[in-house]
């Protein structure tokens, strides 16, 4: 009679930013898909204390919910953890928190190395550079899988912190359907001028003052706005400069600041191309959004995204303001054939990216490291 290799797993997921807005559509997106794969293991999520999570998974009945109220990255949430761990459990770390340099079994998803690889300011000073490496360092050591979300952040890490120290594999994100659901619409809105749309923060890294500096030297050729959606306030570090760059750009630039998705979807469905300046990503999911809900993309040749986008989006030198003046009038004077042909591929480079995918790459792996553990009792 054939076992379950799943019967007598129990794994220990960390659900705590699972409202946020990136590692948040990670964990919400790919956690349930790969627990309903292991519908025999004991499994618990950690919760923050009184979190009302909208996710129906949380409560099938093979799911135990724990709250846990450790100040991230700290001392107390060392000890709480460790305490919260039984010796064969499987902690899942879906952030860089975990129980640092842990002896039992660990599962780790690695989303970039941002604050290695970029300079001491974009990271967030010297402090977060420490504690990046010592988490980062720890997840090397102690993993028994380390998950990537892209082949550049697998490169990036074994650069800027070591070599794995046991299995390793490449689980790219994916896209939510309903991106792909989205009316289509014309280049403008209902009461607007056309417009080109950045989804990010602001951040040094994400490079909001080349595109608001590139977009000043094409502001009297075109008749587009520039809108902008994503967090302004709460960051360690913010992109320093872009107010003065906004002053003679007047009323053609909007900060929508955080939108729900049915408005991002509407707003990303609608612009005549998403702009993505970013110095730095471990992968870009705005970018592959924007291609499902047939919108064309115009982005950096820097880090994950020439991964992301492959051949369908149009790039530029993040670090040229002319390079990407030049990319915002090229895209806005496309042909209606050019562009119906480049929404067509970015919506085929889109399909090939679905968080089952990414649950059943996850899935795979848990799976391959079980079958070695059993090898060797």
């Amino acid at each position: 009679m054939r076992t379950d290799p799943y019967r007598h797993l129990k794994l220990l997921v960390d659900g705590r930013k699972a409202c946020d807005a990136g590692i948040g559509t990670y964990i919400r997106n790919v956690v349930p898909r790969v627990l309903a794969q292991l519908p025999l293991a004991r499994v618990r999520v950690l919760i923050p204390p009184g979190a009302a999570i909208p996710a129906p998974w949380l409560d099938a009945p093979q799911v135990e919910l724990v709250e846990e109220a450790g100040r991230p990255l700290g001392l107390g949430e060392q000890w709480s953890l460790r305490r919260l761990l039984a010796p064969d459990e499987i902690f899942w770390a879906t952030s860089l928190a975990h129980p640092l340099f842990r002896s039992g079994p660990m599962l780790a998803t690695v989303h970039d190395v941002a604050q290695l690889a970029l300079d001491r300011h974009a990271a967030g000073g010297r402090l977060v550079q420490l504690a990046a490496r010592l988490y980062l360092q720890s997840l090397r050591r102690s993993s028994d899988v380390v998950l990537f979300n892209s082949a550049f952040t697998e490169r990036e890490f074994r650069q800027h912190v070591g070599e794995p120290a046991a299995a390793s594999a490449v689980t790219p994100l994916g896209v939510a359907p309903a991106w792909f659901e989205v009316p289509p619409q014309s280049s403008a809105l209902p009461g607007t001028r056309p417009y080109f749309v950045c989804v990010g923060s602001i951040r040094p890294h994400k490079n909001l003052r080349t595109l608001l500096a590139a977009f000043g030297r094409v502001l009297d050729q075109l008749p587009h706005d520039l809108v902008i959606v994503g967090r302004h306030e709460g960051f360690r570090t913010r992109e320093s400069g872009w107010q003065e760059l906004l002053a003679p750009l007047g009323e053609r630039v909007h900060f929508l600041g955080p939108v729900d998705d049915a408005v991002l979807r509407n707003r990303v469905a609608g612009a005549c191309a998403l702009v993505f300046p970013s110095l730095y990503e471990g992968f870009g999911l705005p970018a592959l959004e924007a291609m499902a809900a047939g919108c064309p993309v115009i982005a950096s040749s820097a880090g994950a995204l020439p991964e992301v986008c492959g051949s369908v989006a149009r790039y530029f030198d993040p670090h040229s303001v002319a390079a990407l003046a030049a990319a915002l009038l090229a895209q806005a004077h496309q042909s209606a054939e050019a562009r119906q042909s480049q929404v067509q591929q970015g919506r085929e480079r889109a399909r090939q990216h679905s968080w089952e995918r990414t649950a059943g790459l996850t899935v795979q792996a848990i799976t391959e490291y079980l079958a070695q553990r059993g090898a060797h009792g």
